[in-house]
């Protein structure tokens, strides 16, 4: 019993003081906005939500005109520590689903029959936001570098992660007319440890965690 005890206790210990280490992130073309940050001018407002585990590269598009803005997403890209990454990949997703059915007589069944649906999914080059209406993407992670990390704060010269979001954008779908294009840079400034019971009041859209392992 004694044994179960002191098993016991120190399981809890253990769990009582592991730790997740919490990344900032810091941008010059963004500002501060409801702890998120945010790009706008006079036709778009990008709002970036960086929180989850190894970070994810989220973002909402508002279109502030009043007629649609498109997308070249082959031409956008995220970019982590100068590595391009499209948002547009030329292919094609399938999709499956399976149903099952059977005929019921007086309460005995009598017969059946399998079937099985799929659909091809080409994802759009070209994407399209109506007006006064926002569209999402969080097709990428932020990961950093498994590292020691041993410097807490860090600059431009030596972060462990900087990335950019860069998006082409027109008010034409041929993009012929009144192009122009968003380059956002970020990088991570600083790194923390935090008690894993305390993550969820560490939430923050401007940072993300990672596991005790880095």
């Amino acid at each position: 019993m004694k044994k179960i005890l002191l098993f016991c206790f120190l399981a809890s210990t253990i769990t009582s003081c592991s730790f997740y280490k919490v990344a900032s992130i810091t941008s010059e073309k963004t500002k501060k906005s409801n702890n998120m940050l945010v790009f706008e001018n006079d036709t778009i407002r990008v709002s970036y939500n960086f929180w989850a585990k190894n970070g994810a590269m989220s973002f909402d598009l508002y279109n502030k005109l009043n007629i649609p803005l498109y997308f070249d997403w082959k031409k956008s890209a995220f970019i982590p520590n100068d590595k391009m990454m499209s948002y547009w990949q030329d292919e094609t997703n399938t999709t499956g689903s399976s149903s099952s059915s059977a005929y019921y007589l007086y309460g005995g069944v009598i017969g059946g029959s399998n079937r099985s649906k799929s659909k091809s999914i080409r994802q759009e080059r070209i994407g399209v936001i109506p007006p006064h209406a926002l569209i999402s993407n969080n097709k990428y992670t932020l990961v950093l570098p498994k590292t020691d990390l041993l410097v807490q704060e860090y600059n431009l010269s030596n972060t462990p992660l900087r990335f950019r979001n860069y998006l082409a954008v027109s008010t034409s779908e041929q993009f012929d007319k009144d192009v122009f294009f968003i380059d956002n840079d970020f990088f991570v400034s600083n790194v923390k440890k935090i008690k894993k019971s305390k993550i969820k009041a560490s939430q923050i859209s401007s940072a993300f965690y990672m596991g005790s392992q880095y």
